[in-house]
């Protein structure tokens, strides 16, 4: 824009607001990152159950979550729930449930790939050996599984990181929208979006790096 003046003052009169944006963001992904993990593991789980309704139930889960958009879940979460229950979820709780379940239906079918990838043979050998299904899930399969789901895992918490942004549009008070406040407060839209942009990158680019490093460090060579 010809003839702008930029002005970063804004952006250390509101660095208070903004890093208190970026605490709740922190704090939404990791409670629904732990959310997702359980539920996750208990629908992959179910996916692979003998029992057909079990596995009925978590294959509905899982493709409900995974085929319809994020932001469709979150706003009737929001608005549907609260209308047609009376139950009256806070903004932030809202939020984590509605990441964790979407994240749980994505981590289902990596603890499933993972899982699947261990040789039936070391099944059966745990079984002769006298375990119960149970016991060679929890003893044999589990721990060699999650060095093969970890890596992946770790994508998704990049992802997922970043898709906080969009519970702004419930006005959870995280970083984004802590931006969109002040912007329209100070009228500098510009260098407090782009400073945004850079506490993202500045917080999510480590975080990438270190799934490069997952990646690396529990590579599995058949």
């Amino acid at each position: 824009m010809q003839g702008y003046t930029w002005d970063f003052s804004v952006v250390w009169e509101n660095l208070v607001p903004l890093l208190g944006g970026l605490r709740q963001t922190v704090m939404l992904a990791v409670l629904a990152f732990a959310l997702g993990l359980v539920l996750g593991l208990v629908a992959a789980l179910g996916r692979m159950s003998r029992y057909r309704p079990i596995r009925a139930l978590s294959t509905v889960y899982v493709d409900f979550f995974r085929t319809t958009p994020l932001l469709a879940q979150l706003w009737w979460m929001y608005y549907v729930i609260p209308f047609t229950t009376g139950l009256v979820v806070p903004r932030l709780g809202t939020a984590v449930i509605a990441f964790g379940l979407n994240l749980g239906a994505f981590l289902c079918e990596i603890y499933r790939a993972g899982i699947m990838s261990i040789s039936r043979g070391q099944r059966n050998a745990a079984l002769a050996l006298g375990m119960t299904p149970a016991q060679t899930m929890r003893r044999v399969i589990l721990p060699q599984a999650v060095s093969r789901v970890v890596p992946p895992m770790g994508s998704m918490w990049v992802s997922l990181f970043k898709d906080t942004a969009i519970v702004f549009v419930i006005a959870v008070p995280e970083l984004m929208h802590a931006a969109r406040e002040i912007a329209v407060e100070t009228y500098r839209p510009l260098e407090i979006l782009t400073v945004t942009a850079l506490i993202y990158f500045i917080v999510t680019y480590p975080q990438a790096r270190g799934v490069d490093f997952l990646h690396r460090k529990f590579r599995v060579v058949e």
